[in-house]
């Protein structure tokens, strides 16, 4: 009688696992079925999109949001409803690279592009140059992740950029490094 009971118990517990895991797989595949959607339509897209980041930290600002309207004026003149080169903004160009860094990139990530932006549409003498340096490298580093699994340093990208990266500035680095690890996890600082 005893032994029926564990046998029995073993097959109800044996029943609910089963359940329980091939619901998680269930829920594991559509996700992975998404990721994998997203990422064979968009590679061109995360390239142009993680392309544009990189720019702004190795090349400029200016020159990178130049380099964009060159190569995107009829999808940025469709989307704006204008039809004069001459009418593209930078505004406009960061609204389509906004829309497309939200699409493919994560929540995490978009978190970083919504601080970059508060950042650099502060009044010049209120920006720090430093902080934004370090939210594209963020930016970078997750879009990476996002699109391609692999981690990055931020202070890697840091070394790459800025030659005379000494204490003082890492520290700085490290402060906004925690900074921003609690902003993002939703406390504020104001």
């Amino acid at each position: 009688m005893e032994s029926n009971i564990i046998t029995i118990i073993q097959i109800l517990v044996t029943i609910i696992v089963a359940f329980i895991t091939a619901f998680l797989t269930n829920s594991n595949e559509r996700k992975k079925q998404t990721t994998v959607f997203f990422k064979q339509e968009g590679i061109k897209l995360q390239e142009e999109i993680l392309n544009f980041w990189c720019s702004i930290l190795f090349n400029d600002f200016q020159s990178t949001i130049n380099k964009y309207i060159k190569n995107n004026y009829k999808r940025i003149m469709e989307e704006n409803n204008i039809n004069k080169l001459d009418k593209i903004t930078e505004t406009m160009v960061i609204k389509i690279v906004q829309k497309d860094s939200y699409m493919y990139s994560s929540k995490l990530t978009i978190k970083y592009i919504g601080n970059y932006m508060q950042e650099i549409y502060k009044k010049k003498e209120e920006q720090e140059m430093m902080k934004q340096i370090y939210l594209v490298s963020k930016i970078i580093a997750n879009m990476k992740y996002d699109f391609t699994g692999e981690k990055t340093s931020v202070m890697d990208l840091l070394k790459i950029k800025i030659n005379d990266l000494d204490r003082k500035k890492k520290m700085k680095i490290y402060w906004y490094e925690i900074k921003y690890f609690f902003i993002s996890n939703y406390v504020r600082f104001n």
